[in-house]
């Protein structure tokens, strides 16, 4: 047995012993793993330089270090990025923008004046300047009295303007109005007793857009409509007395477009030069100029203001028929300055009038009258009016009662005591 164990341990000594010799080569055989690493570090002598080192392993280490290799791989992604950006960019922008640009502007510049005229349309404007060519009378020559200038000039009668924009041609109610040159119709305002009616036609002429105006009219549809286009001569309306006006004429406005607004031309000035003159195709010229001072007078009992505003201060108030001067054409907002005596001050030109109001007439009673609180004999009586007493002027009626006052007392006395005096 102990031979048997010797035997075996002195075999197990010599495979040991054989093992250990045979180690280095077990180590070159394992070396192939190796060489990758060379591949990928540049100067790879540290494998030859330790051959027979079990450290052989570190430097497989590295390359798994180093296999961050993926790493580049993915920093190309940041390259491409930058690409398509300036590539979008350029493209987009610019294209849109100058395309609609040049086809809107051009289309309108041929139509319009220079100055564009307030609520035109290319339509219209296109028509006027088309056969706005040659200008004609708006009444029948010899027909008319041309009564009014065009500028400053005493009020003619009461609610009129101290600045007359326009030309007056008086003539026959119903005569024929032509339109001055050809052109749009724009405004066709039908008058009633308080209001002036109108029509409107705007004309380009010599590039520049006027507006004619013809006033007075009863009806303003009877020859025309709104939009419609009119050839220089062709009858629009007829003469009338609508509004403030003292008796049937042709009131003749006409203005100049600009582009802070419209500005009064004088028609006749502005026809004259071209072949068309109202003053020497009137019957007669009986307008005449107006002198430095005009004098009206106060149609009812009106505040005399110091300045023109219905919140200025009231000096005093005028007696209805208080006489006052005023220069001519001068007027800011309804007020015109006037002087009453050595006074200074303003008032609504709405109540003054050129001529002197009657005073109205005054009562007196033909027997003893009860003065009663209501128009009636059950009402209560106030006192007694004498025979002979003047009364004053008729404040109020109802039926056969008469408002009246007397002693600073008002009532109702029945009217069959009453007699103008």
């Amino acid at each position: 047995m102990r031979s048997i164990r010797n035997a075996l341990l002195g075999a197990v000594i010599a495979t040991l012993l054989a093992l250990g010799a045979a180690t280095p080569a077990a180590a070159a055989a394992s070396s192939p793993a190796a060489p990758p690493v060379a591949a990928t570090t540049p100067p790879g002598p540290s494998p030859t330089t330790t051959p027979g080192t079990t450290a052989t392993p570190s430097p497989a280490a590295p390359p798994t270090t180093a296999t961050p290799t993926p790493a580049p791989a993915v920093t190309p992604g940041p390259t491409s990025t930058p690409a398509p950006t300036p590539t979008v960019t350029p493209d987009t922008t610019p294209t849109p923008t100058p395309a609609p640009t040049p086809a809107l502007t051009p289309a309108p510049a041929p139509v319009a004046p220079a100055a564009p005229p307030v609520g035109s349309t290319a339509t219209t404007q296109a028509a006027a300047t088309a056969t706005a060519t040659n200008f004609v009378l708006p009444v029948a020559a010899k027909t008319y009295y041309l009564t009014s200038f065009f500028g400053p000039r005493c009020i003619p009668v009461q609610g009129a303007s101290t600045y007359h924009y326009g030309v007056d041609l008086s003539t026959n109610a119903g005569a024929p109005i032509y339109s001055i040159a050809a052109g749009v119709v724009t405004a066709t305002v039908s008058g009633t007793s308080s209001q002036a009616g109108y029509i409107a036609v705007r004309h380009l002429i010599d590039g520049v857009e006027y507006t004619s105006i013809y006033m007075h009219i009863w009806s303003a549809t009877t020859q025309v409509t709104v939009g419609q286009s009119v050839a220089a001569g062709q009858r629009i309306s007829e003469v009338g007395s609508s509004g403030v006006s003292s008796g049937n004429h042709l009131h003749l406005e006409l203005w100049k477009a600009g582009s802070s607004g419209s500005e009064a031309q004088n028609a006749a000035t502005f026809l004259q030069p071209r072949g068309v003159d109202l003053y020497a195709s009137a019957i007669a010229v009986t307008a005449t100029p107006a002198p430095p001072t005009c004098t009206y007078y106060a149609a009812v009992a009106l505040n005399f203001r110091t300045g023109p505003s219905t919140t200025a201060t009231i000096i005093r108030v005028l007696a209805q028929g208080t006489a006052m001067t005023h220069v001519p054409g001068t007027v800011s907002g309804g007020f015109l300055p006037v002087t009453v005596g050595t006074q200074s001050g303003w008032v609504s030109a709405a109540y003054v009038t050129p001529t002197k109001p009657q005073p109205p007439a005054t009562y007196v009673t033909t027997a003893p009258l009860r003065l009663r609180t209501a128009p009636s004999t059950t009402a209560s009586i106030i006192l007694v009016i004498p025979q002979g007493a003047n009364v004053g002027p008729i404040l109020a009626t109802s039926g056969d009662w008469r408002q009246v006052s007397y002693a600073g007392r008002t009532g109702w006395v029945h009217s069959a005591y009453l007699v103008r005096s």
